[in-house]
């Protein structure tokens, strides 16, 4: 895909887009410009009898090591669920005092036989308060998978669900990753089921910025943070007008994906209407109007 410009928004809006190969980008999350980094994690689902696995990823919750839950189940029966750290949490736990996030993913590959591929799997975009509350709660899979927004065979390339942010993410919330307030944010689930979950690798890729401990004789930087009016409102509508951009999986995210570098350069020519941000926030909304046609 094309940048999507050359000023902070517009990278953001790329990095948003492609967690784990854009150019790296600091955000609005914090009262402060921190450190930005990419950090990866690989679950390869260890089962016996289970025919089927679920796992939600919540970006904002870097505390207490659930970050992840994992759940397996055999066919309708009560999952068991494991909750775990998120990609790079055990280094913000000893390295950082402030954390926000700028983008993740989720990757699901099958590494079975091409013979042995079947099931269904499916991806949704949820609050984190709906999916704590599937994480700790005792559905059945088959019924997480009726609440995901696509569901398709399991295919034989990686399938790949991207975390779309809140407004609240660019508010400048100096800590917004290490307190409650990450409940009111988003998060990813994928679910798969009649599947081997041995069969599977799962990879979580989170970009966060951070500031380090004060303790480790960096010098504290001074909180100064300016976030312009209204950047996160356009920075999810544009993401909302660009159509299925966070997920690839079925018809709909195949021919989003064919339409990627039209969608791409649409939203650079929105993103170069805002080098002067604050005189031309008007022109933002009015430009983002074309992405419906080019993205669905």
């Amino acid at each position: 895909m094309r940048p999507l410009g050359d000023n902070k928004v517009s990278r953001l809006l790329n990095l948003i887009t492609d967690p784990c190969g854009a150019e790296l980008t600091h955000g609005y999350g914090m009262t402060t410009e921190g450190i930005v980094q990419r950090f990866n994690r690989f679950i390869t689902p260890v089962a016996t009898s289970e025919t089927a696995f679920a796992f939600l990823f919540s970006p904002c919750n870097q505390q207490n090591n659930t970050a992840i839950y994992q759940k397996l189940a055999v066919g309708a029966g009560v999952p068991t669920t494991v909750g775990s750290g998120g990609p790079g949490e055990a280094f913000f736990e000893n390295n950082a005092d402030v954390v926000a996030p700028l983008a993740a993913c989720i990757q699901v590959l099958y590494t079975g036989k091409l013979v042995d591929r079947k099931g269904y799997i499916g991806v949704c975009q949820l609050s984190a308060r709906s999916g704590i509350d599937i994480a700790v709660g005792n559905t059945d899979l088959p019924t997480l998978l009726s609440y995901c927004q696509q569901v398709s065979p399991v295919p034989s390339h990686a399938v790949e669900l991207k975390w779309s942010p809140s407004i609240k993410n660019f508010t400048a919330q100096n800590g917004v990753a290490e307190s409650d307030a990450s409940w009111a944010e988003n998060m990813m689930m994928v679910v798969a089921v009649g599947v081997n979950p041995s069969d599977f690798v799962v990879k979580f890729t989170g970009v966060y910025e951070y500031v380090p401990k004060f303790t480790l004789g960096q010098p504290a930087p001074r909180a100064t943070m300016s976030v312009p009016p209204n950047v996160g409102s356009h920075i999810v509508s544009t993401l909302d007008r660009m159509g299925v951009w966070w997920h690839n999986l079925g018809d709909a995210a195949g021919a989003a994906f064919r339409l990627g570098a039209s969608a791409a350069y649409g939203i650079g020519q929105v993103a170069r209407t805002a080098r002067a941000y604050g005189s031309t926030a008007a022109q933002l909304g009015r430009a983002a109007v074309p992405l419906l046609a080019l993205a669905g």
